[in-house]
């Protein structure tokens, strides 16, 4: 995906952003004094050791990730050090992967058909998917109305409470003053489904980072779903499933795909389409093999005190990778929803393009599986393909002859 400067840099080079979320956080007495963020010495003492333990849970490539906050609450010492720790590392990250797949839907053309916002963010924490929705659509606008409302459900307590206070300060922030959060703390029991069957309906409904601590299996998993949106859903809902790019997680995200896709061309349910990040229901190419993933990876320019923090815990977020899907109830074409030419068959680039004599050189990915392609900067009509071409391109009726390891795009009609 393209994300433009104005959100890349949304978070800094300018302290703005740092500015304002220091004001909050001493707001809410959870600094020990108002210039802490800029202080290395309580980002290393109090912060630091919590990012360390929460980036070790959160990356185990070849385990469930299970519930690991919820059992990290309990067992860390300092808990109010732990959610502050967890809102400065992990919130803003996860705030900015939503508004990047918000910022994908602009760029291809989404338009906003459902009305006043009724959003639902399941798992919430502190609120990243709500206040993501509305960075989004502050920096790349799909035409949300003024009215907004949100219901934030997260099983614990403390954090949705700072969640939701949160919201409210971020969204007066950006200008949106009419959107309301309501706080539900519970946990989700799917026994009885992901919610009360008198529940209202929402046409936004977020899950960031909370199907990979389910053990439900996938077929299981997409007929709770698919039961939930059919009730709960809006008719021109949007739905949007963020998950971690390990293999293991990306995986199950591509396989709750595949069960959504067979039960909804099964029961012919015609108003359920799948819309990103492959353009309608083609099949996934990242299940071709049984090696391999799907998982974007957007820049951005990390708010001063972040940076530090990467420097203190020697990571390296200048980079976010994450897989996702987004879904819509709508009985438009894809055509109408996200008025880009060409048919479903399309590829994405998945990989930076590099020159090789006198070729670009790059990986896609269609539903046969990812492949290793060329394409000759001259064949310029109706495209220029060597302006620009990189990472999250869309080729679309392209014709690529060869095989995964060696193919040549041999004619074009667009690139998004």
């Amino acid at each position: 995906m393209r994300i433009p400067e104005t959100l890349s840099k949304a978070f800094g080079p300018s302290p703005d952003f740092e500015t304002f979320l220091s004001g909050f956080l001493n707001d809410e007495k959870l600094l020990p004094e108002p210039g802490a963020l800029k202080s290395k010495r309580f980002l290393t003492r109090s912060i630091a050791p919590h990012i360390e333990r929460l980036s070790a849970l959160f990356n185990r490539e070849n385990q469930d990730q299970g519930d690991p906050l919820g059992a990290y609450w309990k067992k860390g010492t300092h808990p109010e050090n732990l959610r502050l720790a967890y809102f400065l590392y992990f919130m803003p990250a996860n705030l900015f992967r939503i508004a990047s797949i918000w910022a994908e839907l602009s760029r291809l053309g989404f338009q906003w058909k459902a009305g006043d916002l009724r959003g639902v963010e399941f798992g919430a924490g502190p609120a990243s998917g709500a206040t993501g929705i509305a960075t989004g659509e502050k920096f790349c606008p799909v035409g949300i109305p003024k009215l907004g409302n949100w219901a934030l459900i997260e099983q614990d307590a403390a954090t949705l409470g700072l969640g939701g206070r949160w919201a409210n300060a971020y969204f007066q922030h950006l200008g949106k003053s009419e959107w309301k959060v309501k706080e539900f703390p519970r946990k989700i029991d799917l026994s009885l489904g992901f919610l009360p069957p008198k529940a209202p309906k929402f046409n936004l409904w977020l899950m960031s980072f909370f199907l990979n601590e389910l053990p439900t299996p996938r077929k299981e998993l997409a007929d709770l779903l698919l039961d939930s949106w059919k009730h709960h859903l809006e008719n021109e809902g949007v739905v949007i499933l963020v998950e971690p790019a390990l293999k293991q997680q990306s995986r199950k995200l591509l396989e709750l795909r595949r069960e959504l896709l067979e039960k909804i061309q099964k029961e012919k349910l015609d108003d359920f389409k799948i819309l990103l990040p492959c353009l309608g229901h083609q099949n996934c190419g990242a299940l071709a093999s049984p090696e391999d993933w799907c998982h974007e990876d957007v820049s951005w320019w990390r708010p001063p005190y972040y940076k530090q923090l990467d420097e203190i815990v020697e990571l390296d977020r200048k980079s976010l990778p994450f897989s996702y899907l987004v879904i819509t109830r709508s009985k438009r074409s894809r055509s109408e929803i996200l008025p880009i030419p060409g048919n479903s068959q399309t590829h994405r680039l998945v990989s930076p393009a590099h020159s090789e004599g006198q070729d670009l050189e790059f990986f896609t990915c269609g539903q046969d599986g990812k492949r290793r392609a060329r394409l000759r900067p001259a064949l310029k009509s109706p495209v220029t393909p060597d302006e620009g071409l990189q990472r999250g391109d869309i080729l679309l009726e392209a014709e690529i002859r060869g095989d995964q390891n060696s193919s040549r795009v041999q004619r074009l009609k667009a690139r998004v």
